[in-house]
């Protein structure tokens, strides 16, 4: 199992467990945490804190399923991190990230999936995938939302680690605490969300937000099937041979166009 869910008092904790891959969305691991929510919907659950254990919040994309070019389709695809990324998002109950360790690539995108975040002083989140030849499609939607397009796209085109304090400062976080106090924080942080309301108005509010800040998850696929297939390519497989990727006949080849 790549995934593990527990449920503490009315707060479903669901952690990727994959710590040897750094909690990597692989199609497994993306297929387990689906089945997880799912299972939720016949408890008592009111709440769900995200994490991951180890020392990765989450490392993104599994590059080897990446470079199938299956999730690079504009085609629905259930084992797709866009799913759970999306799942998330419209889940009728509050969504709480504990980003313990780093996020990078899709990581970040899982905790801006969430509805709130908790995160270590020590983590630092990114968006690499300009590098790898592809695009952070679910960060190119719902980034810009929470911290402007100026911001969101100097983050995305420089690929630059964002610290914990920097990640606070932008609103990016709710808090920021010392490692081992994240995961307490964050489920703490979901029991002060619960208690004393009811369920319709909790689930209104989210539902609410999120129509009026929609996220267009149809456009999150289909950019993926724009890319340039030759490009994407060398990327991911300069990434897995462990080489500079050779981007340069690409542009070449586009001033020989005009």
């Amino acid at each position: 199992m790549t995934v593990q869910c527990e449920v503490r008092d009315k707060v479903a904790l669901l952690s990727l467990d994959d710590a040897q891959r750094f909690n990597a969305l692989s199609s497994a691991l993306v297929s387990e945490a689906l089945q997880a929510l799912d299972a939720l919907k016949t408890q008592d659950v009111r709440a769900i804190v995200v994490t991951g254990r180890g020392r990765f919040f989450c490392a993104g994309a599994n590059i080897h399923d990446l470079h199938t070019g299956a999730w690079l389709s504009d085609k629905p695809h259930p084992d797709n991190p866009v799913a759970l990324f999306e799942a998330l998002a419209q889940h009728r109950l509050p969504v709480i990230a504990a980003i313990n360790g780093p996020a990078l690539g899709g990581g970040f995108e899982l905790a801006l999936s969430c509805d709130l975040a908790v995160m270590a002083s020590n983590a630092y989140l990114s968006t690499p995938e300009l590098g790898l030849g592809v695009i952070p499609n679910t960060a190119m939607a719902r980034l810009p939302a929470l911290i402007g397009a100026r911001r969101a796209l100097e983050i995305m085109y420089t690929r630059r680690k964002v610290s914990a304090a920097e990640a606070l400062s932008l609103g990016l976080v709710n808090q920021l605490l010392d490692p081992e106090e994240v995961l307490p924080a964050a489920l703490k942080l979901a029991q002060t969300v619960i208690q004393g309301v009811p369920p319709g108005a909790l689930g209104e509010l989210k539902q609410s937000v999120n129509r009026q800040h929609a996220t267009d998850w149809q456009e999150v696929r289909a950019c993926l099937s724009r890319l340039p297939p030759e490009q994407w390519q060398e990327g991911l497989s300069a990434f897995v041979e462990k080489r500079a990727p050779q981007y340069e006949r690409f542009w070449q080849a586009g001033v020989e166009r005009g």
